[in-house]
């Protein structure tokens, strides 16, 4: 079985209630990566299982209460506790790769899915709030959000970055 190689996002310390909720230590900035509906991997016997999250309550940034899909009891919770639980790869930000930092893309061309070539990232602005990439675009600055849902791809050797920009991005 190919075992996906989604971040690490916590283990699951305790089961919660009797219905299958499990307590859950997250990894730094985790929290706001889980989705409900989406899945998370959870690491038995040497294997990342997926299960659907179906509730999602973050008691802090450091822990949350989750519920699993098929995870319905105490006893099947117990059997989890002390398990490992990784994000999606396909839901994780694309640039959370070998930690690498962002301002490290200046330089880069920049393309988009549809738009193809737009230019040369020339600088990343590390607002907390809103990270931004900005990209000489026909001589203007072109701001584009530095999330990871608009990377699609980060080539090292290549040195480009594609992402998947919003309808009219490029004409604002």
């Amino acid at each position: 079985m190919l075992v996906p190689e989604g971040a690490k996002a916590g283990r699951i310390t305790k089961p919660y209630g009797l219905h299958g909720d499990v307590t859950v230590i997250l990894e730094p900035g985790s929290g706001n990566l889980i989705r409900i509906d989406n899945p998370l991997f959870i690491e038995i016997d040497g294997q990342r299982v997926p299960f659907f999250v179906k509730a999602i309550d973050l008691v802090s940034e450091t822990q949350a209460i989750l519920k699993f899909e098929f995870i319905d009891d105490l006893e099947e919770a117990k059997k989890v506790t002390g398990c490992r639980i990784y994000l999606d790869p396909a839901q994780q930000p694309a640039f959370k790769k070998e930690n690498q930092e962002l301002s490290a893309l200046i330089g880069f061309d920049a393309f988009d899915r549809e738009a193809g070539l737009l230019g040369r990232i020339t600088d990343y602005l590390a607002h907390d709030m809103n990270p931004v990439f900005i990209i000489d675009f026909h001589g203007n600055d072109l701001l584009v959000p530095a999330t990871g849902s608009l990377i699609q791809d980060i080539d090292q050797k290549g040195r480009t970055v594609h992402f998947i920009l919003p309808q009219g991005l490029t004409s604002l």
